[in-house]
């Protein structure tokens, strides 16, 4: 690793302790059987309790700075395991979602509800593969959750669903 990119993990540490960790809306894609698909606009931001032994690859995945917090961290701030779930033509609980999701959509609130349970889900691998290529992450979340906002959310653009997930420099474990 060369210094420049030392620079930037520290400069990303940095504004991480000042502003917090970043939410954004999940880029994924579900599919199910039938031709169905979920994508949710929820801010989020995502946790993993990987073993150590398993730390290089996950660097090789996501980058090398890698921010430990307790567990507590994260339920305090109502985070939850994620939903795995089958991506692709296996995927009769995203063929659920999808029609609850249209049945819904029209209610602005009940949507936005159902938009916090969507965040929650993860595909187990890409599409039709039978591999479990992302279960392995054991992976946590933490959504946007308005009630949350000035406390333990910053709101950094709401147009774009972008907030900080805010922090103690106590918080954080092990870096």
């Amino acid at each position: 690793m060369d210094d420049s990119l030392r620079r930037k993990y520290v400069d990303r540490l940095r504004d991480i302790c000042q502003k917090g960790l970043y939410m954004k809306p999940g880029a994924e894609k579900i599919y199910g059987i039938n031709n169905t698909m979920i994508q949710t606009t929820i801010a989020r931001i995502c946790f993993t309790e990987i073993k150590l032994s398993q730390a290089e690859e996950q660097a090789k995945r996501y980058g090398d700075l890698g921010i430990g917090f307790g567990r507590d961290f994260v339920l305090e701030r109502e985070g939850n395991p994620v939903f795995y779930v089958q991506n692709g033509d296996k995927g009769h609980v995203i063929e659920n979602f999808s029609f609850l999701h249209r049945f819904v959509a029209p209610n602005e609130e009940r949507r936005k509800e159902l938009e916090i349970i969507l965040g929650y889900l993860k595909n187990m691998s890409e599409m039709n593969d039978g591999g479990l290529k992302y279960y392995e992450e054991m992976e946590w979340r933490v959504v946007h959750l308005e009630k949350f906002e000035g406390r333990y959310i910053a709101v950094e653009d709401k147009l774009n669903h972008i907030y900080r997930l805010t922090l103690k420099p106590e918080d954080i474990k092990i870096i």
